[in-house]
């Protein structure tokens, strides 16, 4: 038994087969005053005034914490979603305008998230549209208000916010002597910009040659760099929707040499989809970059998830959708991001539990494997005393199938439509707060708080 009776119970979760870092327990859960209480059996029995909700033949889970997301095009919609698909953490990233630094950007997210509209807590992580003029003044500011990790690209040069190698490395040691890790999207624009150029040159467009001119080859290449120059910066560096089975074996590679300051990602759209969707009626829905991969490469990202390569799997959740290169779209009329920070733990519970990995790998990925990587645990993804009361219950047995708007995120369409799911979210709480019962959501939007790790010695 972990912990002891209390007195102020909120919620007493009773007779679950409860996911703790330590296995699976047959146990009630017991929340008091926003905080997990005691993990024990009989615990809740002498309860007065609390919640007392019956898990028999569920598992009870950490909520989800979401390791990369983006919200705030419409926050509202968005952790609506998360809170039904029992992720009740979200960790997303500021939204630069045109124009606007770094710094300034962050700070406008912030007071944004601290006006009141999440339904779930919200971790802000800093997009750096400007890697070449970071400075370490900026990073210390970015530090100072709240900032938990800091994202750089190495593709985009149309847009302006591709980073050299030299932006790469400079903004690292920054990030590394403020103790921040540093989110690289890996894919190498120089050659996507030249396969491009040839692509609109054959006049070739659409879907299928969205994905031919991201190749798994740019992807590959840009995650080499990216760990050789983390290296050379001595930086934490969280290696963003990995998917292919050369850019997970350099991970495996970098960590056989010794290199233990790597988080590496999978996003859902990568484990459970395949590049011949592209040439199906839904293809517009499923544009993503890095784009969606040959069935091999699905198998080694699944593979990587399995033996313990992936650290964290993430939702790339995309309120709003961004307009394809017009040189290989010219009509306009195609975009890409996927929306999926609802679906995330859901779906990838019921594939999970149909490929017979273990409940407590699943629970990982899905929940302490990301609040590590950024510095949220103990207090985020885990079921232990002292931690926040952020609890799932998830029934495995009922089947149901996703439609459009299964998640209420406001996007309009799911690139999971038609997935027939095994298992159900019963119920969802945030700090011993129901938010979420059998689909309906049930609390405020008060509920959500912008949170920081210890680094900064706050919790707001």
């Amino acid at each position: 038994m972990y912990g002891v009776r209390v007195s102020g119970v909120d919620l007493v979760i009773r007779g679950g087969r409860v996911v703790t870092p330590g296995g699976v327990l047959s146990a009630d859960v017991v929340a008091s005053g926003g905080l997990i209480a005691a993990v024990g059996r009989g615990l809740g029995e002498a309860a007065t005034g609390a919640r007392i909700v019956d898990a028999a033949d569920c598992y009870v889970l950490p909520g989800g914490v979401d390791p990369h997301c983006h919200l705030l095009a419409d926050l509202a919609s968005s952790s609506r979603a998360a809170a039904l698909g029992g992720t009740t953490t979200a960790l997303s990233f500021s939204l630069p305008h045109q124009n606007e630094d770094t710094v300034a950007a962050f700070r406008r997210a912030r007071d944004q998230v601290a006006t009141g509209v999440a339904h779930v807590d919200i971790g802000l992580h800093a997009m750096c549209y400007r890697p070449e003029q970071l400075t370490v003044r900026d990073v210390a500011e970015l530090v100072a208000l709240g900032a938990d990790a800091i994202k750089v690209y190495l593709a985009y040069p149309e847009l302006g916010i591709m980073a050299t190698g030299a932006g790469l490395y400079r903004t690292m040691l920054a990030a590394a002597g403020a103790g921040l890790p540093v989110q690289v999207h890996c894919e190498d624009g120089e050659l996507i910009e030249a396969l491009v150029i040839e692509a609109a040159a054959a006049h070739r467009q659409g879907p299928v040659t969205f994905a031919e001119v991201r190749p798994p080859a740019a992807e590959e290449v840009a995650v080499h760099r990216a760990l050789t120059i983390a290296e050379l910066a001595g930086a934490r560096i969280y290696l963003t929707h990995l998917s292919n089975a050369e850019a997970v074996g350099h991970v495996r590679a970098a960590r056989a040499a010794g290199n233990t300051a790597i988080s590496a990602e999978a996003c859902l759209h990568h484990l459970l989809l395949a590049v011949d969707e592209y040439a199906g009626p839904a293809s517009g829905q499923l544009l993503v970059a890095p784009p969606l991969r040959g069935r091999a490469h699905v198998a080694a990202v699944r593979e990587a998830l399995r033996d313990g390569t992936l650290d964290t799997v993430g939702s790339d959740h995309s309120q709003e959708r961004a307009v394809v290169d017009p040189r290989i779209c010219p009509d306009g009329d195609l975009e890409y991001g996927i929306a999926g920070i609802g679906a995330r733990m859901p779906l990838l519970l019921s594939w999970g539990a149909r490929q017979g990995i273990a409940i407590e790998r699943l629970a990982h990925v899905l929940s302490t494997g990301p609040a590590e990587a950024f510095g949220y645990g103990p207090r985020k993804g885990r079921i232990a005393v002292g931690s926040d009361a952020d609890l799932v219950v998830w029934d495995p047995a009922p089947e149901w199938t996703v439609a459009t708007d299964s998640f209420e995120d406001g996007t309009g369409t799911s690139p999971y439509r038609g997935t027939v799911v095994r298992g159900r979210i019963r119920l969802v709480s945030l700090r011993g707060r129901v938010l979420a019962q059998d689909g309906e959501l049930t609390g405020s939007l008060e509920a959500g708080r912008l949170v920081t790790t210890r680094r900064t010695g706050r919790r707001e």
